[in-house]
Parts: C-alpha cells; structure tokens; sequence
C-alpha cells in the first residue's frame, strides 16, 4: 500500500493538500484530512500545511511496515510505547532517496518530528478513552515526554548558520558569464550562436535570461519572480524609472498553478535598469503575445510556458523555472553552480558596497535593505547581511596592519 499526496486548488484560490491511500484513491484518509482541517488550516499557510503532511505521511507508512494501527491502539487506550517511538524515530530518519544507512538532516528531521508529534498529541486527545483520569492522564504526558526527547540538537549553530550566508556569493567566472547573457539579449540581432535559432528559441531563451537578470538586479525571491504580473511591470514615466511591484499573494485566485509560487516577504517597489526594462517589454511584445491561451489582461502572469501543447500560455512552475537554470547551465557551463537564492545573496553583498560608496550610516542602510528586501523593521537579516560586508572591511584593515611587518625597501 502507498500513500500519495495530492493538492488542489478552491474555488477563491485556497491551495489545500490530502494525503491518500492506493487502497482507497477516492477518499483522503480520515484522520489527517480532520488534523488539517480542525488544526492547521486556518493558521498556516499552503506549504506549511504541505510540510504537516509529509510528517504524517511517514507516520502512516512506518504503521503500514510495521503493521501497526496507530489509532485502533488508542482506541483501546494503548499509547505508544517506548520501543516503537524509538523505532518510529528511527523510520523517519531515514533517507527515502539515498543509499541504505543515509539519514537526512537533523533541521529536516524535526520538522517531521514537530508535525508527527503534534498529530499523535491531537490524535491521542481524540481517541484514547477516560483520558481525563489520572492514570491515562500519566500515559499521555509519557508518550508526549518520549516523542519529545527525540528531537534532534541541530548540527549547526545559528552563528554557524549565518555564517553560511555570508559567505554564499556569485564568482567571478558566473558574474562574468552573466553580465555576458544580460547583454547578449539587448543586440537586436541577439548573439552569434542565437542568429540561427528559430523564433521560438530567441522567445524561450529570452525569457530565461530576463528571469535571470530580474533576480541579478533586484535580489527578489524565485516564488516573488514567478508570482510577476502585467501590471507589476511598471514602465519608466514622467522622470520616474521602471520598477517591478511585488505584492503578497496567497491564495490567488488567478493563479491556476496548484504549487502555487508565493511571496514570503512584504510587498514592495524595487527598481529596474533602463536595459532590463527594455528587455522585459520586449519579451512581453513579441514573443509572450504570439503565444496561445496567454493571458493579456493586467492580472496575467508575466513568465509563460513557450513549448507548444495544452499548457503553453500558462504561468511558468517553480519546476519550469529550474529546468530552465539547468538549460542555461548546461549550455553556459561558466555558470557552475549558481542557484536562485545566491542571487538574493549576491545582491545584498553589492548593495553593502554600494552603501559605503555613498556614505550611508549603518542605520539607514539597515532600513533601506529591510525596505528592498521585504522584511519587517528589525530584521534580523538585515544585521546578518550588514555584518558580511564589516567583516570584508575588518579584514581588508587587518591585511594592512600585516604587511606593516614588512621590511622596508632601503
């Protein structure tokens, strides 16, 4: 028996996900879709509740393996004992993808953990009978205290975390690379090996380099990138340059796509060069207009599927958007490994440097970053990204103080 998980989308656009068995595909299982329901739904959002369920997921395939029924045991006012937690622990632990003995990480194991302990914790109130009396009062503060005492001490520390972030960054070979792309899209002509692609290949490879260059520039996130509509494309006017508009945007009901792209930030303005906003408008022009089923209204989404077939016109996924990185990888192999969140990342760093070239005081470029990226004020991030760029300057300072122990030239 397996278990699949499937998302749908409501009618005003809630994304909504249910676990189910090969047993029964037509019916979600009980009591998950009831824990979703009655307990996570109305505080969390679509990913989260997504996350919920591939915790309880693994709950129900660690019963199917070892033939246990989880809730028939409560019903009979049976909690888990310590053996089974142990080896519970032991299932979720283990890498499904990977080579037998493989584990996956402790930050992904206890979130599992968290969401399969709170299911048993609600399922155990739900169904153990005379839980109110001291006895079953005691076997229920004992299963929670075991399921508890298996959450995992995290490998690294939040220093070492932060840490982490700062030193992720585009080399020099990938910004080369990409500056080259950026510009290659501007000559009308389009670069050597493009002049003979069909029409079709200049479209697709634009847009992949727009989508690329839009995240380069602005340093927004990949679900904010995809979420992009006509009307948050605002061209330059009145002695004001171009900018992209994000805005928040769960559970939109125009967007068809069930792993619907969201962002997890503030909506904000952030602004765009002259070139980029030249690229965009030619993108949107003439070669998202030709193709069919595209949306032309102001809440039709910018980025769409060019291969021809039924979803062609439709937003791109966030799946679309990395086989197109890959794409661009494999044929640009100066890229390496450049992923999307480094440029949010990279972006921060040469935002630093740009702030100490115009004299900002730490305090406002702490708030213009917290503005930009969309966080709230305070942001810890913005301290975390603020520190990468003193810690450059500390060290450029003390390689100074060490060549002071030079011998002077005579």
């Amino acid at each position: 028996m397996t278990f699949t998980l499937k998302t749908y989308i409501g009618q005003r656009g809630e994304r909504f996900s249910l676990l189910f068995s090969s047993e029964d595909p037509g019916a979600p299982l009980f009591y998950p879709c009831a824990f979703i329901s009655r307990r996570v739904r109305d505080t969390s959002t679509h990913q989260t509740q997504t996350t919920t369920l591939k915790g309880i997921q693994r709950l129900i395939e660690w019963e199917r393996d070892r033939k246990v029924c989880l809730e028939e045991k409560l019903s009979r006012g049976v909690t888990l004992a310590p053996f089974e937690i142990d080896d519970l622990a032991g299932h979720v632990r283990g890498c499904r993808t990977a080579k037998k003995g493989e584990v996956i990480s402790s930050q992904k194991f206890n979130g599992y953990w968290s969401s399969i302990c709170k299911y048993i914790d609600w399922l155990t109130d739900e169904l153990l009978p005379n839980r109110n009396s001291p006895h079953m009062r005691m076997l229920v503060e004992e299963q929670s205290r075991q399921l508890n005492s298996k959450t995992r001490k995290q490998t690294a520390s939040r220093a070492r975390q932060n840490q982490k972030i700062l030193s992720t960054n585009i080399s020099s070979t990938e910004r080369t690379q990409l500056l080259i792309l950026f510009e290659s899209s501007l000559d009308s002509h389009h670069s050597a090996h493009l002049r003979h692609d069909s029409h079709a290949k200049k479209g697709v490879q634009l847009r992949n380099i727009v989508m690329l260059r839009i995240l380069y520039e602005t340093g927004m996130r990949r679900g904010e990138l995809l979420s992009l509509k006509l009307k948050n494309f605002v061209e330059a006017s009145g002695g004001e340059g171009a900018y992209l508009s994000i805005e928040r945007n769960h559970d939109d009901e125009f967007d068809r796509r069930a792993n619907q792209p969201v962002a997890k930030t503030l909506g904000r303005d952030v602004a765009i060069s002259e070139d980029l906003e030249s690229q965009i408008m030619k993108y949107i022009t003439q070669y998202r207009a030709e193709l069919n089923n595209v949306g032309l209204n102001p809440d039709s989404f910018i980025f769409c599927v060019h291969r021809s077939g039924k979803t062609q016109g439709t937003p791109i996924t966030v799946n679309g958007f990395n086989s197109a990185l890959n794409q661009l990888k494999n044929k640009h192999p100066a890229l390496g490994k450049c992923q999307p969140h480094a440029f949010r990342h990279d972006w921060n760093y040469r935002f630093s440097q740009k702030a100490d070239d115009l004299g900002m005081s730490e305090t406002e470029e702490i708030e213009a970053r917290e503005q930009q990226m969309g966080w709230v004020p305070a942001s810890s991030m913005a301290k975390v990204y603020n520190q990468r760029h003193r810690r450059e300057k500390a060290l450029n300072l003390a390689r100074k103080i060490a060549e002071d122990t030079k011998r002077p030239n005579k």
